[in-house]
């Protein structure tokens, strides 16, 4: 008795309602991640300061000078520091986050003041192609 008022469930709409469910869902997954690589792939799209916004925190940076137009970065640290000695790898791993949306870029490091660089490191095509000390040239030797 109980059996004969339970309603039965018609297999051929809800396999349609089955299919037509899992169909929408995999478009939306399918446009979701498609929209994600489309726009993850735009290379120089972000500013040079916010890629180099992690350098924040660093104990001893003292600013950080971003140049979109030129592609150039300058970090400025406090010789002074207990981190004096690991600015140089700063600015090569800088270099290598930059390159990430520049390929062609350079990050210049500088002590106590931005006109004191003293290291350079030169990112081309995604890749570090020169690092190493800036040579000043000392005043020139009179006749």
């Amino acid at each position: 008795m109980i059996r004969s008022k339970i309603k039965r469930i018609n297999p051929e709409k809800s396999n349609k309602m089955i299919l037509a469910v899992a169909g929408g869902v995999a478009l939306i997954v399918l446009a979701f991640f498609t929209l994600i690589i489309v726009g993850g792939s735009r290379g120089g799209s972000r500013s040079m300061s916010k890629i180099l916004a992690y350098l924040k925190n660093t104990e001893g940076l003292v600013e950080i000078q971003a140049r979109d137009a030129e592609k150039r970065a300058l970090i400025v640290f406090n010789s002074d520091s207990k981190n004096a000695g690991n600015f140089e790898k700063i600015a090569f791993y800088a270099a290598l986050r930059l390159s990430r949306h520049w390929p062609d870029c350079q990050v210049f490091l500088a002590r106590n003041a931005a006109e004191q660089v003293v290291y350079r490191v030169r990112v081309r095509d995604g890749a570090v192609v020169e690092e190493g000390p800036v040579q000043t040239p000392g005043p020139s030797p009179s006749p």
